[in-house]
């Protein structure tokens, strides 16, 4: 008998995904999972911020996905806002209490720009740090993020199509 996969909910937040190679080849390459669905909140029919919309959209998930390109060492504006209004109501409720939060998120520079002494000087469990605190209060498993390194680098194609090979195994062995 093997085990049925868990449903896994991509909150994604990328404001131009048809101009993002990465996060739109990466987003691309989960998709096609029977057990993932994914909603990028910078298209109109996913910009509410309904909680009770939110609520029955993950409630069976057991795995929460934040994709998004790492902007000014963060997330862009509306994944905040979506955090701000709608993921702090569920926090601690039965809605995400126990299930993963996993990170994915791609980098213009590569690795080596995310250390103390790089060209960005914090690494990136620095910078992603707000993330596995909300996940804590959430009552919630936080996931080794997945960081998909230079983006905007000469060898990009590569880049892109090792990362979303990572992205679909992560996913699938969370399920």
């Amino acid at each position: 008998m093997t085990k049925e996969p868990g449903k896994i909910t991509v909150v994604l937040a990328h404001p131009n995904l048809a101009e993002s190679k990465p996060n739109r080849e990466v987003m691309e390459s989960v998709r096609e999972l029977d057990f993932v669905s994914g909603y990028n909140l910078y298209e109109e029919h996913h910009q509410s911020m309904d909680l009770e919309t939110w609520s029955e959209l993950i409630f069976d998930s057991s795995v929460l996905v934040f994709q998004f390109p790492l902007y000014w060492m963060g997330a862009p504006y509306m994944l905040k806002k979506w955090m701000d209004e709608v993921f702090i109501s569920l926090s601690r409720t039965p809605v995400v209490m126990g299930k993963c939060l996993q990170v994915v998120t791609t980098t213009g520079s590569d690795c080596d720009a995310y250390r103390s002494g790089g060209r960005n000087k914090f690494t990136m469990d620095e910078i992603l740090r707000p993330f596995q605190a909300s996940a804590i209060h959430a009552g919630m498993t936080w996931e080794t993020p997945l960081v998909i390194f230079g983006t905007g680098a000469e060898d990009t194609g590569r880049t892109i199509s090792e990362g979303a090979i990572q992205y679909k195994k992560k996913l699938e062995e969370l399920a």
